[in-house]
């Protein structure tokens, strides 16, 4: 294009109106940039607030857990028959024995104490000066664990809480089962977890005392608070972080700080992520800006030259293709200009290069959404099946292949719930194997699965299609026998003692005998299923008493005056 051309365009409007729109794309790509960079940075700062307090609270929850899963420990151990005969020889036996020191992990120990508060037996393995917890008998009450605040013994310095509950027995009085809970659990979950890559967490109690640090030597080999590290006017019980907070610590860093506290279990959980990994992350985030804005600026110097190319040039035909293309007519003709060789015939050459470019993507953009659905629906079908799998294997006893005790309550509930219709009479028979400690003891755990799995299988085998037989804990299975008064439950308790009298379990070169003694009970709307169920395991109870491999039936007219009283109370403290 010779020269006196190209000042003759410098005074086209079009010319002028291009300059003029990269200016401003210009300027509002600048400010765009500048805004998207300030607000990344805030979003970023905002986003990392927000994950670190998600974590925060999984992690408080995760330690809540393992209080509330210790206490629950404690008050079954308290119902086991070991504990409640508050026997010393029995109960020290128990305390020691291989199925209950696993409960409990180094420095903690759980104590038994008679109705005088007088020490019964420990789990200490070796004879010591008996633990002193710092617990007020008089507030452990029934159905309810007492918890004492956090404490230090003056031979270990790590903190400790001691659990206590009530051990009920009719016969002796009731006495008091207490357990000491080591922080050194809590420090095993704390510190496998990082906030960011180099933060940490720190837990307080509700006076502000150390109870974990990463840094154990220096702030968990006595009392620290936490106002030591820096952290000035801190309230443990009302201070939870709302906002995007930060502070200095006493090392000089300064920290993005999310904090939650536990009012049930009076422990705080701090979380401090070094601010330097957040101002990595921004500088990360300025960096794009840059590179953004240069690549911004770029294109618009790319389009301008192309829009100029275009716009000098009579635009009639290609426009109208252009218009054609853009309300989706792909299957528009060609622009044909010919053999021409100037701009307007590369432009149209390359135009229509893209329109066939576009068309083929598109075809292939709807085979691969096409592929992407199907795929889709199969993943959702995998996954529907490994819920469905999951499902099965949390209501199932994995040794026996009967439901788990969990399983049976829900079961139980519905029955309740078809028998306030019905008005028909429904049964539990509490089975519980005969000296099943000595066929571990003697013959190993392997043969103990053996012994546990062949009454299982053969009561099952005995049982109507709409009974239920659930493994309820140890070597105890319960039987829900819908439809069926007491004398119907006695009469099935009756052949399922002589089936597994008159049955041989066979192990290896073994052949062992075992028996079953057995426990029914009828429900009772009064007394509810928790109660109803006890009933039987009373009867249970007494069947061991007097000799094993028997059925003890549960009259109702058994039931006394205090049991109803406190199924009544039960019943309204859940409401």
């Amino acid at each position: 294009m010779s020269k006196a051309k190209v000042l003759k365009l410098s005074k086209s409007i079009i010319v002028k109106s291009l300059l003029l729109l990269v200016c401003a794309m210009a300027a509002v790509t600048v400010g765009g940039t500048y805004y998207f960079a300030n607000r990344q940075t805030q979003m970023a700062l905002e986003s990392t607030h927000e994950a670190n307090k998600v974590h925060l609270q999984q992690m408080s929850s995760t330690l809540h857990n393992e209080m509330f899963q210790f206490g629950n420990q404690l008050m079954l151990l308290a119902k086991t028959s070991e504990i409640k005969s508050m026997d010393p020889s029995i109960s020290t036996s128990y305390l020691k024995s291989y199925n209950i020191s696993p409960l409990f992990i180094s420095g903690e120990k759980i104590s038994l104490f008679g109705r005088n508060n007088s020490l019964i037996c420990d789990n200490s393995m070796i004879a010591s000066v008996p633990t002193k917890y710092p617990i007020d008998f008089s507030k452990i009450t029934p159905h309810r664990l007492h918890i004492s605040g956090w404490y230090r013994d003056s031979d270990n310095m790590r903190p400790k809480r001691a659990f206590a509950t009530v051990v009920a027995d009719n016969a002796k009085g009731n006495g008091s089962l207490i357990a000491s809970f080591s922080a050194q659990r809590l420090w095993k979950i704390l510190s496998e977890s990082k906030v960011g890559k180099k933060g940490y967490y720190v837990a307080i109690n509700s006076d502000g005392e150390i109870i974990y640090h990463p840094d154990l030597e220096t702030w968990l080999t006595g009392h620290h608070k936490i106002s030591e590290l820096g952290i000035k006017n801190f309230n443990p019980k009302n201070d939870e972080t709302k906002n995007i907070k930060f502070y200095t610590l006493s090392n000089g860093e300064t920290y993005l700080a999310n904090y939650v506290y536990d009012a049930a279990y009076d422990i705080g959980l701090l979380s401090l992520q070094p601010k330097s990994e957040i101002d990595e992350q921004v500088s990360s985030l300025l960096l794009v800006s840059k590179v953004m804005l240069a690549a911004a600026l770029v294109i618009i110097l790319l389009i301008s030259f192309w829009l100029y190319r275009m716009l000098v040039l009579p635009m009639g035909r290609l426009i109208q293709h252009t218009i054609e293309i853009s309300e989706g007519d792909m299957e528009a003709e060609d622009i044909d200009l010919g053999k021409r060789q100037d701009e307007i015939g590369i432009l149209a050459k390359h135009f229509n290069i893209m329109h066939h470019t576009i068309k083929r993507q598109i075809a292939e953009l709807n085979a691969h959404r096409e592929m992407l659905e199907q795929e889709v629906q199969e993943r959702t079908k995998e996954l529907e099946e490994a819920n469905k799998k999951l499902d099965l294997i949390s209501r199932t006893d994995e040794l026996t292949g009967l439901p788990n005790r969990r399983d049976m309550l829900r079961t139980i509930d519905n029955e309740i719930q078809r028998v306030t219709r019905t008005r028909k009479p429904f049964c539990f028979i509490f089975i519980d194997i005969d000296h099943f400690k000595n066929v571990n003891d003697t013959y190993g755990h392997a043969c103990g699965d053996e012994v546990l799995k062949h009454v299982a299988a053969t009561i099952r085998n005995l049982l109507r299609k709409y009974d239920v037989l659930a493994r309820y804990g140890g070597e105890e299975f319960l039987t829900l026998l819908p439809e069926t008064d007491l004398e119907g439950a006695k009469i099935a308790a009756e052949r399922f003692r002589k089936t597994i009298e008159d049955t041989t379990v066979i192990f290896g070169k073994l052949s062992i005998k075992v028996t079953i003694t057995l426990g029914v009970s009828q429900y009772d709307h009064a007394l509810g299923a928790d109660r109803s169920i006890q009933m039987a395991d009373r009867a249970l109870y007494e069947g061991k008493e007097n000799g094993r491999n028997r059925v003890i039936i549960w009259e109702p007219e058994r039931t006394s005056q205090e049991d109803y009283k406190a199924a009544e109370i039960e019943r309204d403290s859940r409401k």
